[in-house]
């Protein structure tokens, strides 16, 4: 099992790749058959509709949401073990880059470790307030 400590880390250096944009580097900390999940069924918004299962599928889901939405002001609010599991509470300035409409988003992450990496991840966001983001 891995330790609370490197769970800790691990998020935590997932996190700042992931808001510096770098996919590449945030998909380090994903096992292969990884399943990622944003909670955001009947948004209508591709990649908020189904979990995404396997590195690749998530690496290309990643992409997309990097290159759509960027976040400013990340700030950890909590981030608590309980086992190989990892929930993390936190807001951003999120972006919609082709509106370019923000707005502060609160989101709590629930993340299961299998042998130091994400195995599983799902994400509890606002998804109203990403739809109002994403209108044209």
């Amino acid at each position: 099992m891995t330790s609370r400590s490197d769970m800790e880390q691990t998020v935590r250096a997932a996190y700042a790749a992931r808001v510096r944009g770098d996919v590449a580097a945030a998909m380090t900390y994903f096992t292969d058959d990884a399943v990622f999940c944003i909670h955001g069924r009947g948004t209508g918004i591709p990649g908020l509709c189904a979990p995404v299962v396997g590195k690749p599928a998530i690496t290309e889901a990643m992409g997309q949401l990097v290159a759509g939405w960027r976040f400013d002001d990340w700030k950890e609010h909590s981030l608590l073990v309980d086992g190989d599991k990892v929930a993390l509470h936190w807001t951003a300035r999120a972006t919609f880059t082709p509106t370019n409409k923000s707005e502060v988003l609160n989101v709590f992450d629930v993340i299961t470790f299998r042998d130091g990496k994400f195995a599983d991840f799902h994400q509890s966001v606002d998804t109203a307030m990403l739809m109002q983001l994403s209108a044209a």
